[in-house]
Formats: C-alpha cells, sequence, structure tokens
C-alpha cells in the first residue's frame, strides 16, 4: 500500500512540474514575441519609416472605413473609440505579434514534421 501511495504522489510531482514547464515556455514564447515586434518596429522606425508611416495611414484608412460603414451615430463613436483607444500604434504592435507568432509557429510545424518523417 506505501509503494502504491508513493507512485501516485511522484506522479502528481511529475504532472505539477510538467505543467509549470509548459507555463514557462508559453510565456517566454509569449514575451520574445513581444520584445521582437518592439525591436521590429524600433528597426522600422530608423531604417524604413517610410512602411510605418504606410501602416499609420492604412490603419486611418482603415479606421474611417469602419466608422462611415456603421450607421449615425454609431459609426462616429466607433470612430472615436478605435482611435482613441490606440487605433495607430496598437493595431500595429498586434499585426506584428501576430506575424511574428504565425512564422515561428510554421517554423516549428516544419521542424516536428521533418523531424518525425525522419523516424
Amino acid at each position: 500500500m506505501k509503494r502504491i501511495l508513493l507512485r501516485i504522489e511522484g506522479a502528481m510531482t511529475e504532472q505539477r512540474y510538467g505543467r509549470l514547464k509548459h507555463q514557462v515556455k508559453v510565456q517566454s514564447f509569449r514575451i520574445c514575441t513581444a520584445i521582437l515586434a518592439w525591436a521590429l518596429i524600433v528597426a522600422a522606425f530608423y531604417y524604413r519609416p517610410d512602411l510605418l508611416k504606410w501602416a499609420l495611414r492604412t490603419m486611418t484608412r482603415t479606421i474611417e472605413a469602419v466608422g462611415d460603414s456603421l450607421p449615425s451615430p454609431w459609426g462616429d463613436r466607433a470612430e472615436v473609440i478605435l482611435r482613441e483607444l490606440g487605433g495607430f500604434i496598437w493595431f500595429q504592435i498586434t499585426v506584428i505579434v501576430l506575424a511574428v507568432r504565425l512564422l515561428f509557429s510554421g517554423i516549428a510545424a516544419g521542424w516536428r514534421f521533418s523531424r518525425r518523417s525522419d523516424r
């Protein structure tokens, strides 16, 4: 009976550390992609400011199009909300973070697929 209890306790400890290890991997991936997104924005600011200008103008036109497509007064309200809630820079950061995550996820999926086909 004592052996069974020790095995159960050991399995629970391993499961607990497995969850912690998974959470550390997930959060470190999120932090790294956010840092990389900011680094890309800073690099674009210094080397290609025309890309940031284009992205800002595109976002402004998109926000205006959303506001124009909604009936009054909801269109005006939506436009103000989107602009005031950081519709310019935060949308760009979100798009860059998503693009970086999709790129890394694609690389990881390709890596896993190539490792499976080797076996």
